[in-house]
């Protein structure tokens, strides 16, 4: 890709065709480093919900702890349409994006008037407050302690949405939400977001409606996890309670600083990386969790840009960012003597 332009069209397509040749193989690359096909579905719905997370955090800076919240509630809005009125699936996801997306802008009007902690605070407090809702007030539709149960396997224009056919339905909307991220990045929307990360007061100060940006931002992050979570309610037929725990917002967290935030694809990198320890090495040991820990101290320590940053020192050292026609990097040529200056 060194021949097209960063911000060009055919770059993005370019992209998207890698995108969706890596997910069709995941199931078969899973296989051969020990893990299980069906992994490869769940990977790339923790992805969707990563990479829409990361359009918040990793753009415009902004914590939230609450992203079970969305995941949860678009997951039992779907499974309960499934399990109450029809097994299509796509009418339960349309209702889950839209209740999720209307959520996440009254959560988002409310909470972004606070920055850093405060934030962070209050969306793990509504976040919490789903949670116990689902498991005594609403129990009665949500299952309470048991969770959603029973679903039916959901059938789609007659075709059963099971093993490669759930994986291709997966895929699909996975492509669906990789494409609307990269518009979103090369919008001047994204680019007013990262302005907002960089530095909002300043943003402010060019009567740019910051507060505006930041809803918007919000409500699309909630849209991706609500989406996310409905899908997860199709392949496992069942929606845990758990799901709206503080718990999966921060496993959302640690995926997007593995991966490494503000990078879109890195999040779902780090999203196959956490599932693949979870699933593979918990089979191992039982002390997977402590594996985990450290790996995730060594990249917050180390490699703060995750496993993005850590292509781009390798692709550094093998001079993968020399000019056409071997030249040297800007950061050779920087750190290159000045000849004739006595040492």
């Amino acid at each position: 890709m060194r021949g097209l332009r960063r911000d060009s069209v055919a770059r993005e397509w370019l992209i998207m065709v890698i995108a969706a040749a890596v997910l069709l193989a995941l199931p078969w690359f899973l296989v051969q480093i020990g893990g299980y096909r069906e992994l490869a579905t769940r990977i790339i719905i923790f992805a969707i919900f990563a990479l829409g997370f990361d359009l918040l955090v990793g753009f415009t800076g902004y914590l939230s702890f609450g992203h079970a919240a969305f995941w949860g509630v678009g997951a039992y809005v779907c499974g309960y349409y499934m399990l109450h009125f029809s097994p299509n699936p796509l009418i339960g996801m349309l209702l889950a994006v839209v209740v999720v997306g209307i959520i996440a802008l009254v959560l988002g009007l409310i909470t972004l008037r606070r920055h850093g902690i405060y934030f962070a605070i209050l969306t793990l407090a509504f976040a919490e407050m789903f949670y116990y809702a689902a498991l005594a007030p609403l129990q009665q539709w949500t299952g309470g302690d048991n969770g959603l149960t029973g679903i039916p396997t959901p059938d789609l224009f007659g075709i059963e949405l099971q093993g490669n056919a759930v994986h291709l339905f997966t895929c699909a909307w996975a492509l669906v939400a990789i494409y609307v991220a990269l518009r979103i990045r090369r919008s001047p929307y994204g680019l007013i977001l990262k302005a907002i990360k960089a530095n909002e007061r300043r943003l402010l100060y060019t009567g740019v409606d910051v507060f505006r940006y930041k809803v918007a931002a919000f409500t699309i992050s909630g849209i991706y996890g609500g989406l996310a979570g409905s899908l997860y309610a199709i392949y496992e037929t069942y929606v845990p309670t758990e799901s709206l725990r503080w718990t999966t917002s921060g496993e959302v967290i640690i995926m997007s600083v593995i991966g490494g935030l503000g990078t879109l694809f890195g999040p779902m990198i780090g999203a196959g990386i956490v599932l693949y320890l979870e699933n593979v090495l918990s089979a191992v040991t039982s002390q997977w969790y402590l594996i985990l820990g450290l790996i995730f101290m060594a990249f917050v320590i180390f490699l703060p840009g995750g496993v993005v940053e850590a292509f781009g020192r390798i692709g550094r050292r093998f001079g993968r960012k020399r000019a056409v026609g071997g030249g040297p990097t800007p950061a050779e040529i920087r750190d290159r003597p000045e000849r004739g200056v006595d040492r």
